[in-house]
């Protein structure tokens, strides 16, 4: 005869089949806990924070915000990509959020911190087009 487990039993029995296995992962975004120290999301307050407490994340992550026009392009080469330094760069090109100017949401790691970003659109500037 077969019995049913409850939900709960379920869950329980892949924690301890996750935990055994010596696999550790966030259960938000299913991504290995390993992988980031922490996110920090890029605003102007921890753009100065950064320019304090790491100069060199500063540095790189100013020029990947200054050519997020570029990086976020279809098929932008990986040596692009490697002349920043950046891991793990993502952006949604085609979903722009609805403020003026546009604006998009770009994420990056580097090193052992991931960082993510609102960035403003300059490359596509809104311009009139005739009623048809």
């Amino acid at each position: 005869m077969r019995r049913k487990l409850s939900p709960g039993a379920v869950a329980a029995a892949c924690v301890a089949a996750l935990t055994a296995s010596g696999i550790q992962t966030v259960a938000a975004d299913d991504i290995p806990a390993q992988v980031f120290d922490r996110t920090v999301y890029l605003d102007s307050r921890a753009l100065e924070e950064l320019r304090s407490s790491n100069p060199d994340h500063y540095a790189r992550a100013e020029r990947i915000l200054a050519a997020a026009n570029h990086l976020c392009r279809p098929h932008v080469p990986e040596v692009y990509l490697a002349e920043f330094g950046v891991r793990d760069f993502s952006c949604a090109p085609m979903l722009l959020l609805t403020s003026l100017p546009p604006k998009r949401e770009i994420g990056f790691r580097l090193d052992n911190t991931r960082y993510a970003a609102t960035v403003v659109v300059t490359d596509d500037p809104p311009r009139l087009l005739p009623a048809r």
